[in-house]
C-alpha cells in the first residue's frame, strides 16, 4: 500500500515560532512524535545544512525547507501555519506564514524522488499564486480543508503518493 506524503498529522496549525531555527526544530521534534525520524537532531542539523546553501524562502509568505536525509524513515511533507504575521524566515524579507518542510530518506532511488520533489514545488507554487487558497489556509481550522486543497494540486500534477 502505498503511503502519502502528507496526512493530517503532519499539518500543524497555529504555530508559535520565534525564528526559522525554532521552526525547523519544532517540525523535527513532531516528525519524531509520528515515527518519521528516529533522530529529530540529525534530521534538523540536515535542514539547516540545506538552508546555509541556499534560502528556502519562497515568497508569497512561504518557505518550503527541504532535504534529503538518513535520518527520516519515509518520504514526509509537513504543512505549518504561523501564527501571527510578524515571523520572518532569514530576518530580511516579507513575513512567512506557511512553512512546507519536505524531507525524504537517502537511500531512495535519486531520479524518482528529484521528480516527486519537482511535483511539490511546482504545486505548491501554483497553489500559493492563488488568493483564495491563501485565505483558505489562513482561515480554517480544519486540518482536513488544507490536505483536501494540497491533494487536489498534487493530483493535477501527477499522483504524489510515494
Amino acid at each position: 500500500m502505498k503511503k502519502s506524503l502528507i496526512t493530517k498529522e503532519t499539518i500543524l496549525l497555529d504555530m508559535d515560532v520565534e525564528s526559522k531555527t525554532d521552526a525547523v526544530h519544532k517540525m523535527c521534534a513532531h516528525l519524531f512524535l509520528l515515527k518519521k525520524t528516529d533522530n529529530p537532531s540529525l534530521l534538523y542539523l540536515d535542514i539547516m545544512n540545506r538552508e546555509q546553501v541556499v534560502s528556502t524562502f519562497a515568497g508569497m509568505h512561504t518557505a518550503i525547507p527541504h532535504t534529503v536525509s538518513q535520518h527520516i524513515n519515509e518520504p514526509v511533507l509537513c504543512f505549518v501555519r504561523v501564527r501571527g504575521e510578524d515571523f520572518t524566515w532569514d530576518g530580511d524579507d516579507e513575513d512567512v506564514r506557511f512553512i512546507f518542510l519536505l524531507s525524504a530518506p537517502a537511500q531512495d532511488d535519486l531520479k524518482k524522488l528529484r521528480q516527486s520533489q519537482s511535483y511539490v514545488f511546482s504545486s505548491v507554487a501554483q497553489l500559493i499564486s492563488r488568493p483564495e487558497i491563501i485565505d483558505l489556509w489562513l482561515s480554517t481550522h480544519d486540518e482536513q480543508v488544507i490536505l483536501d486543497s494540497l491533494n487536489q494540486a498534487f493530483e493535477s500534477n501527477l499522483n504524489i503518493t510515494m
